[in-house]
């Protein structure tokens, strides 16, 4: 999450981080995941996306994001004291953007 002194002017306060996850716009794609400590749960809602990432297991989810864009979720499971403070941030990009 980006601290509030780097955010732009017009930024997403909470939902803005540091770094995005690239993904290419028309491709399945497969997530998979679990986690080390508690139950956390990888939520992106444009997406309609809710992946659950319990210790121990893993969970498996696959999509296909129709159009380009910045798009944005948090962790949505209550699973400690930093809960609130896991945004996720997904740029969708086309084919030959991915690429570079």
């Amino acid at each position: 999450m980006l601290p509030d002194s780097e955010l732009e002017f017009g930024g997403l306060r909470l939902l803005e981080t540091d770094e995005q996850l690239v993904l290419p716009v028309n491709v399945q794609i497969g997530f998979i995941s679990t986690a080390e400590d508690v139950i956390h749960s990888w939520a992106v809602p444009s997406f309609g996306i809710k992946l659950d990432s319990i210790p121990g297991r893993f969970n498996y989810v696959q999509t296909v994001i129709y159009r380009t864009g910045s798009f944005y979720g948090q962790c949505s499971e209550l699973c400690g004291l930093a809960h609130a403070f896991m945004p996720i941030a997904v740029n969708v990009v086309n084919d030959l953007e991915f690429l570079t």
